[in-house]
Order: structure tokens, then C-alpha cells, then sequence
């Protein structure tokens, strides 16, 4: 019997240790809880429409559990969701559910904060607009700028209705004609200086047309 209990000594200490460990990895030392500043993510945008403004980024998420997992935690492992399934237009308030927020299975959710987010919602529209041609410098000497023209003369835009309402033009990336002595097609970017308006199409082509003498 007492070399039952002998045999392998060394191999059985090892395996007790072993056991020791996971265990103290498993429960931890205690328990505690953490707060962590963690972005929104909205899902099931109706169709046609989209978020004009909201009045916040993120949410506070307080967690509970192993001082051990806490400690390796970070606001990229968890997810919070608003669900606008079933959101209308114009603005709504809407509540933040523990069951929309995934954290890793060892934790709890103790608190939210805020838990309701105030959003707008606005439908989508494209419209087609003027591109006005954005030229700076001058051309050589004895040259001057005889006309400029744009290809395509318009280019399509979507974005909030509220904003496209108010948009009127978009312009070319400023276009250097300096030294210019003859003339020239360009293709170029097209800028809008309204973030929410979103150009489908990026590109024009500027044709510049250089003419002898001064420009009357």
C-alpha cells in the first residue's frame, strides 16, 4: 500500500499543482466589476432611410465577474446593438437591452448608462447637381483661360433629404493652371463640402481652353 502511494510521487505533486492552478484560473481570486466606455452599433436600418443625428457615440457598460477575466478585458471584445426593426421616422428614443449587448460568457451585466439613445432618422434621396470647376493660378504669358467646361456638366448625389434640399453645386479639387500654354483636359475629383452628401461619381473631366493675348 505504501508504495501504491509512493509510486510516481513526483508525476502525482505535478498533477495536484496542475489541478491547483486551473482551479485558481478558473474561480479567480474574487470577484469585482469594471465600467467600460463601449461604441453603438445600430442594426436593421429601415430601408430608404438613415441616421441624421443621434446624441450619443457610446454607452457605459458595468460588468461583473473574475477579477481574473476582468482584468483582460477590453471595449472591443464587447458589442452593444440597437435594434431600429421596427424605428419611424423622424426622431425616437430608443431603450438599450441587456439582451443586445454581448460580452464574454464569464461576465455579467450589472448596469447600462445611459439606456436609451435618442436618434433621427431621415429618408434617403439622390438628386443631380452642378459641378462648378475650382480653378486657381494663371496661365503663361500672353495666354489666357478662353472657357472652361465640365463633363459630365452634373453628378448624382444621395444623402438626408433635409441636406440635399440645401445643396446646390459641388466643385472639382482646386485645379493649378499656372504656366498653362495650352489647352487641356483634365480628369478630377469632385469634393462636396457636406459630409452627409455622398457623391456617386468621383470623378470629371475639366476641359480648359487657352487662347493667345489678354483676356478682355
Amino acid at each position: 500500500m505504501r508504495q501504491l502511494l509512493f509510486k510516481n510521487l513526483g508525476l502525482k505533486i505535478l498533477a495536484l499543482c496542475l489541478a491547483i492552478i486551473l482551479w485558481f484560473l478558473i474561480s479567480g481570486r474574487g470577484v469585482s466589476e469594471i465600467t467600460l466606455e463601449v461604441p453603438i452599433e445600430y442594426i436593421n436600418i429601415p430601408p430608404g432611410y438613415e441616421i441624421v443625428k443621434k446624441d450619443r457615440d457610446t454607452v457605459r457598460v458595468s460588468l461583473f465577474g473574475s477579477e481574473v477575466v476582468l482584468r483582460s478585458i477590453k471595449p472591443e471584445d464587447l458589442r452593444v446593438y440597437v435594434d431600429l426593426k421596427d424605428a419611424q421616422p423622424e426622431k425616437g428614443s430608443y431603450r438599450i437591452k441587456k439582451r443586445n449587448i454581448k460580452v464574454p460568457p464569464a461576465l455579467t451585466i450589472s448596469n447600462v448608462t445611459p439606456s436609451r439613445v435618442n436618434i433621427v432618422l431621415e429618408k434617403t434621396v439622390r438628386k443631380e447637381v452642378p459641378v462648378q470647376p475650382d480653378i486657381t493660378g494663371k496661365p503663361a504669358a500672353g495666354k489666357y483661360i478662353g472657357q472652361v467646361t465640365v463633363k459630365p456638366e452634373k453628378v448624382a448625389v444621395e444623402g438626408p433629404e433635409s441636406v440635399l434640399k440645401k445643396l446646390s453645386f459641388v466643385r472639382t479639387e482646386p485645379i493649378d493652371v499656372t504656366g498653362l500654354d495650352e489647352s487641356r483636359v483634365m480628369k478630377v475629383n469632385v469634393i462636396s463640402d457636406i459630409t452627409a452628401a455622398r457623391l456617386m461619381n468621383g470623378k470629371v473631366d475639366v476641359h480648359i481652353t487657352i487662347k493667345e493675348g489678354n483676356e478682355e
